[in-house]
């Protein structure tokens, strides 16, 4: 059953910030000198793309997290701008500067900060290989991103919480959720989330919620209250939900076949779908999806070892970094991209 709460007309007016990565408005040309880091730079020498229908989709780089140790900055035309090893960077994403990075790394129970530049923790939070639900401890942490006023969101899977905590301190200064109750009951209290694979700052200091198991989005206000609960119909693995526009979610089913599904966030309705079932626009397991600025979809493919953009008004892939199938560490090549984050230009 559909929970729904009627919220103000500019509650979640606009795009989710994903680290400068949804809808908005076109950026600007760049023009030297840069004012972001080095993986804001235009790129030079050869581009590797395996599909270059339109390479003026992207308005910005893309900076790809491959899940075992590597995060890569690619520019429209394929070329390699910037690259940094970083161990099991799960989910990885920019901060508004365009300067710093937030990494989840699940397995070692952590979240870090790090300077794109120099490659420097600038913030932990976690005890790193220490799993657990005390005082500043996390479980299989999915998603860290940065809100408008600077604190750090968390989707803190294996406790079941959404962690929110300011860079400089080791303690939370909020929690959603109740630790180690993993039952979907975002409505009234005591609160609490189904595996929540993702926590995606939206417009109006509001969250929007990935459950995994079951399968719910939802839409809570700045004070966590909850505003929509939209039933997933259909997911085995629903992953990274997000918001854009006025009145849309993004949101992944990382299944094999997978698919992308636009959902109007009033109605629960699917607006628009990909899930081709053979040849080769078909999905396998991919991790997210962001929708660019002109409507296209940016989907990080992980199975297919590829990072494609999708026009929905034709189905079609027109651009593509990866070969399909084949993993690897060469330009051109990727291996089981796990998150995908336009890189702001920053000041």
């Amino acid at each position: 059953m559909r929970a729904r709460k009627r919220l103000a007309a500019a509650a979640l007016a606009t795009a989710v910030l994903l680290g400068g990565c949804g809808a908005g408005s076109k950026t600007p040309a760049r023009k030297a000198p840069w004012p972001g880091s080095a993986a804001t730079h235009l790129g030079r020498g050869p581009g590797h793309l395996s599909v270059a229908a339109d390479t003026a989709v992207l308005p910005l780089n893309v900076l790809i997290a491959e899940r075992d140790d590597r995060l890569v900055s690619i520019s429209p035309h394929g070329q390699v701008v910037w690259r940094m090893h970083q161990a099991d960077p799960s989910q990885v994403f920019v901060s508004y500067t365009g300067r710093t990075l937030l990494i989840a790394e699940a397995q070692a129970a952590v979240v870090v900060m790090r300077r794109v530049d120099n490659g420097a923790v600038s913030y932990r939070y976690g005890q790193r290989d220490r799993p657990g639900a005390g005082p500043g401890q996390l479980r299989e942490p999915q998603t860290a991103l940065e809100t408008s006023s600077g604190t750090v969101v968390i989707a803190d899977f294996g406790s079941c919480r959404i962690v929110f905590a300011r860079p400089g301190s080791e303690r939370a200064t909020e929690t959603l959720g109740v630790t180690g109750v993993c039952v979907h009951h975002p409505a009234s209290a005591p609160v609490s989330f189904a595996h929540p694979d993702a926590a995606f700052p939206a417009a109006g200091g509001g969250l929007v919620v990935t459950e995994r198991d079951p399968a719910w989005v939802d839409l809570l206000d700045g004070e966590g209250k909850l505003l929509d609960a939209i039933r997933l119909r259909g997911f085995g693995a629903p992953s990274d939900a997000n918001a854009f526009g006025a009145d849309g979610i993004v949101v992944v089913d990382r299944s094999d076949p997978g698919k992308v599904v636009e959902l109007d966030r009033d109605s629960g309705a699917v607006s628009w779908s990909y899930g081709p079932r053979s040849g080769a626009g078909r999905l396998d397991r991919p991790t997210m999806a962001s929708v660019l600025p002109d409507g296209d979809l940016l989907v990080a493919d992980s199975g297919n070892d590829r990072v494609i953009v999708i026009d929905p008004k034709t189905d079609a892939i027109v651009w593509q970094y990866g070969h399909t199938g084949i993993p690897g560490r060469t330009p051109g090549y990727l291996d089981a991209p796990s998150s995908i984050t336009l890189v702001p230009l920053g000041k």
